[in-house]
């Protein structure tokens, strides 16, 4: 199996760090790496602000067509494109949000887009989303009652972005299988922020004019619905869930392992209970990232190969919605990473997933 690569990239960081492969603080002016070493320390010049014009076209964008590709709920729909601009003209950082995912929206939607356009537009995204993800990331250790809604709806918009960066062809930045993984991972930090706005600021949510945006806490199958499962689906998993264990040994830390494992499992599971029909499918198919065990992000943090076949049946579940332009063919990109990394033991388990997304 290939290493995993050694640090993780942050956005952004000093020149120095970069060239070293090492993880930046991004203190300024000097990042601590460089103070404490005596190295030469400088970051990259700050883009430049796109126009007021490109604001106004991206504005335009978002409320004319980017909203109603927010969610395929009518209800949540009309509250992206009614309610949640509004938070944004009183919260910039959200209005950034906005403009951001309008930009990657017009890349999505027009694949033969002259070169100049798409680098205005690829550069407005990045701009727009490296300057909001500051402010949000400070806010999220002072969320109130004026800033919990901007903060709710940012944490949806910044997540719609990162899928968008993982599934459009003109973001490949990753050198292989582990690289896409170690990406999709970082998906998980961000959708944790969500949850704590929600822990948080429950109570204003609850009340307010987004109240519609929160969604339930997924309810897991028991051990004996998966087990008396008569889909492919059902079968396949409960296969993978035999497999894990009967790899329990007799040791706290490898029981806790397997209940991990089996009950995430069995939360992907519900993925494939939402009919196509569902105004609910894509929130639950997406809160897969807000409500994952943190021990089970920590085992595919550790490449553990049984948490990697789950990753790979969430990944047919992601699929599922392809047809959402940040979602896009990240599903199948998943699953084909699983693949590609090479998980022995689990490798005949990828058999159902492999054939959802035609890998």
């Amino acid at each position: 199996m290939t290493k995993r690569k050694k640090y993780r990239k942050v956005r952004g960081g000093c020149l120095t760090c970069k060239e070293r492969k090492v993880r930046c603080g991004l203190e300024k002016p000097e990042c601590e790496n460089c103070t404490r070493l005596d190295r030469p320390c400088a970051y990259a010049d700050t883009p430049a602000r796109p126009s007021a014009m490109q604001e106004a076209e991206l504005m335009h964008h978002y409320t004319a067509y980017t909203c109603l590709s927010m969610s395929e709920n009518p209800v949540l729909r009309s509250l992206w494109r009614d309610i949640v601009p509004k938070h944004a003209f009183r919260h910039p950082f959200l209005l950034q949000g906005l403009y951001a995912c309008a930009a990657l929206h017009k890349v999505h939607g027009d694949q033969n887009m002259a070169p100049e356009a798409l680098a205005r537009l690829i550069h407005a995204a990045d701009f727009y989303q490296q300057d909001s993800l500051k402010t949000y990331i400070d806010l999220l250790s002072n969320v109130t009652e004026e800033n919990c809604h901007a903060l709710f709806a940012f944490s949806q918009i910044i997540a719609g972005l990162s899928f968008a960066r993982l599934s459009s062809t003109i973001y490949e930045h990753t050198s292989g299988p582990i690289d896409f993984i170690d990406s999709f991972l970082s998906l998980f930090e961000l959708m944790k922020g969500a949850l704590n706005v929600a822990i948080e600021g429950i109570e204003w949510l609850r009340e307010g004019n987004l109240r519609s945006m929160l969604g339930d806490a997924p309810s897991i199958p028991s051990r004996q619905d998966l087990a008396g499962s008569s889909t492919p689906c059902g079968r396949a998993m409960e296969t993978l869930s035999h497999h894990i264990a009967v790899q329990i040994q007799d040791d706290e830390a490898s029981r806790a392992r397997v209940e991990v494992l089996q009950s995430t499992l069995r939360l992907v599971y519900s993925l494939f209970l939402e009919p196509p029909e569902s105004k609910e499918r894509l929130n639950n198919i997406g809160g897969f990232l807000v409500f994952a065990d943190l021990e089970f992000i920590r085992l595919l943090k550790g490449w553990d190969h049984g948490a990697l076949a789950i990753l790979a049946y969430y990944g047919a579940a992601l699929h599922r919605l392809r047809h959402i332009w940040y979602y896009g063919d990240v599903g199948a990109k998943i699953v084909k990473a699983v693949e590609d990394i090479g998980i022995q033991a689990y490798s005949t388990y990828l058999t159902w997933p492999q054939q959802q997304v035609g890998t």
